[in-house]
């Protein structure tokens, strides 16, 4: 996978987004969270990095939009739980995010993920 630059007014963020596991919205802010947990703060909004992302063919097949604020990449997807209502990201070794969202937009994901349209 590639990397893609962020340019902002003081300076030049390189994400390699093989290693993203999910973006979240904080504002008018992405917060970009490596499956490491390493974390990068971007000074623009979840709408314009989707953007991005979308001009990217394989970005755009890998990550998936879940709701306004939270954009996951789907080789990350170990578990989604709808009853504690969170999912687990990891790379199954030492490394698992969990993310807590709301019963429809894990019910959402869950169904796109089996081809249902409920």
């Amino acid at each position: 996978m590639e990397k893609i630059y962020f340019n902002t007014r003081d300076e030049l963020i390189a994400v390699d987004f093989e290693h993203v596991a999910l973006l979240q919205a904080d504002g008018n802010y992405t917060r970009i969270i490596y499956i490491n947990k390493h974390e990068v703060m971007l000074s623009m909004g979840i709408n314009k990095v989707a953007e991005m992302l979308s001009r990217h063919a394989q970005l755009a097949k890998a990550f998936y939009r879940i709701g306004r604020s939270c954009i996951l990449q789907h080789k990350y997807l170990e578990r989604i739980d709808l009853q504690r209502q969170y999912i687990v990201l990891s790379d199954l070794g030492s490394n698992e995010i969990r993310v807590k969202m709301s019963k429809p937009m894990l019910k959402a994901y869950k169904n796109a993920l089996m081809g249902n349209n409920e």
